[in-house]
């Protein structure tokens, strides 16, 4: 009776989830973030030609922005998306959404697997689908959501080939687990190490099993090595890893240094010995490491890089997830499960922020750190478990958790809708978007317009107007910029007016100038445009 009630359940726990990922989501969050209308264009690009912007024929591995050489598999998800629902923000941000909620089913599978009970697996997906961490970043194409749901439903295909003795099943989560190399790039990290201890779940008796799962792990150990001797492959990673950081080479340099002189004069193998560039970058790293278990990080105020993750006075987590998670590890509960499963969820807790305490790019960063949300929400849900063997009532306790979390999740929303906007506007690109409509707006009231090229304010434009004109391939140049569409003219300047002599050009121009630039006197400002946080973003002159 409750096998079919649980389905039920488990469908309400995904409208949900779902309706919390795509209400408002065009206007939330606020600000169209170059990455994403970015994704959106170079996806709908190449689907719609055949050939990526700088005349590439159809890459499956990645597409080269800044260098960077992110993979270009989710923006083919976001590109798809416009085909349906035009070349605006919902479109490019739906598809990602949309497989953050689906994430709830295996989460669902799991953690029926590991309870012996439907009722967990559907409380491990309610928690899921209203995360703070999970929820936001599937509203901001984050493709470490793609990533992780791709994670999840391997790990969850893994459990279930192991336990059912299945090798097609564990044939499949390779493939799944091998699809998270081309999704995000932590997992190129994660994969691996996740594989360290998968044997140990397999019986000695069943030595095929084991080899297989064995062979699967060597494999993703080989493929990480090899993707990082490529130039894509490192590329993200050589702009932001933690070694090869002025700063952190400046900070361990200060420090070794403070301390050998502390040390006394005459004193060489005293500062040698304990204040070296080892003992610094290690301390260093462990600092990094460290902060993604912040409490404050976690469960008050996030942090890190706002571009992501930028609501006001709300952790990652919720609050009570805290109590959860300290229950989870307290020894004084008779074990009605596989206790291997749990400590295994505590080693991909402890692993998961490894790929991103190797960067230093806005530390603690809350999309590089993603793959914490699956072993926090499993054993968050251990924690209630456990605090259910204490009661009588189970039922009750799971209601009133239940309830608890959804008061905070009431708070969540309240902050994420009505104050996120406010909070570091400037970098999500508010004030872009509008710019470029206003040019769109009056393209034909001018002879020529001319706007700054930076900020990927072109690909903004060329977006909005829909324009992925094949004959566009190989005149975008890299890092996207283009010299020119129409009557539009891109400047290498933040400030064309410094530049631009109004005796030069027609009186009926419009020039754009990033608000600050002090406009020389020969141009008069006729309209200025305001972020949400009520710092000014543009203004628009004309010749007088």
């Amino acid at each position: 009776m409750f096998h079919n009630r649980a389905r039920w359940i488990l469908l309400a726990v995904f409208v949900f989830a779902l309706f919390l990922r795509v209400y408002k989501l065009n206007s939330l969050p606020w600000g169209f973030y170059e990455e994403e209308v970015t994704n959106a264009y170079v996806g709908r690009f190449i689907l719609q030609n055949g050939v990526d912007p700088y005349g590439n024929m159809f890459p499956l591995l990645y597409f080269d922005k800044f260098g960077d050489y992110p993979p270009v598999l989710p923006m083919y998800l976001s590109g798809l998306a416009t085909f349906f629902f035009g070349a605006n923000e919902f479109s490019a941000r739906f598809p990602i959404a949309l497989i953050g909620a689906l994430t709830v089913f295996p989460v669902y599978g799991i953690a029926a697997m590991i309870f012996r009970k439907k009722e967990w697996g559907i409380f491990s997906a309610f928690l899921l689908a209203i995360l703070p961490w999970h929820v936001v970043l599937s509203r901001t194409t984050a493709e470490g959501i793609v990533g992780l749901a791709a994670y999840v439903w391997g790990f969850h295909r893994m459990l279930v080939g192991i336990e059912e003795r299945n090798r097609r099943k564990i044939f499949s989560a390779c493939v799944l687990f091998f699809l998270t190399y081309f999704l995000y790039p932590s997992f190129r990290i994660l994969v691996p190490l996740t594989f360290v201890p998968m044997a140990w779940f397999v019986s000695y008796k069943d030595q095929r099993l084991r080899k297989l799962v064995m062979v699967c792990a060597g494999s993703f150990f080989v493929l990480t090595v090899l993707i990082s001797t490529t130039v894509w492959g490192r590329g993200r990673f050589m702009q932001t890893s933690f070694f090869q950081s002025k700063e952190v080479a400046a900070k361990v340099s200060a420090w070794s240094d403070a301390l050998s002189q502390g040390e006394g004069s005459g004193q060489i193998f005293l500062a040698r010995a304990f204040h070296n560039k080892v003992v610094g970058y290690s301390r260093a790293f462990a600092e990094e490491y460290l902060s993604y278990f912040s409490p404050k990080f976690l469960f008050l105020e996030g942090g890190g890089q706002y571009r992501y993750y930028n609501v006001p006075s709300q952790g990652l987590l919720y609050i009570l997830v805290a109590p959860l998670l300290f229950l989870a590890v307290l020894p004084f509960v008779k074990q009605r499960i596989d206790a291997r499963v749990m400590r295994f969820m505590v080693y991909l807790l402890l692993i998961a922020p490894l790929p991103a305490a190797l960067t230093i790019d806005f530390p603690p960063h809350a999309h590089r750190a993603i793959a914490m949300i699956f072993p926090s929400v499993l054993l968050a849900t251990y924690g209630a478990y456990t605090l259910s063997e204490l009661v009588q009532k189970k039922t009750v306790v799971i209601g009133i958790i239940s309830v608890l979390l959804l008061g905070e999740g009431v708070y969540f929303w309240h902050q994420y809708d009505r104050h996120s906007a406010a909070q570091q506007s400037i970098l999500r690109n508010d004030g872009d978007r509008e710019m470029v409509q206003y040019l769109i707006a009056h393209a034909g009231e001018y002879e020529r317009m001319i706007a700054p090229v930076f900020d990927r304010i072109p690909i903004y434009y060329l977006y909005f107007t829909n324009n992925f004109d094949r004959n566009l391939a190989g005149k975008i140049q890299k890092e996207l910029y283009v010299d020119g569409v129409n009557n539009v003219t891109f400047f290498k300047d933040w400030c064309p007016s410094r530049y631009v002599k109004a005796h030069a050009i027609p009186k009926n121009t419009l020039i754009v100038d990033r608000t600050g630039c002090d406009a020389p006197p020969a141009f008069r400002v006729i309209f200025s445009t305001t972020r949400r946080d009520s710092t000014a973003a543009y203004t628009m002159l004309v010749p007088r």
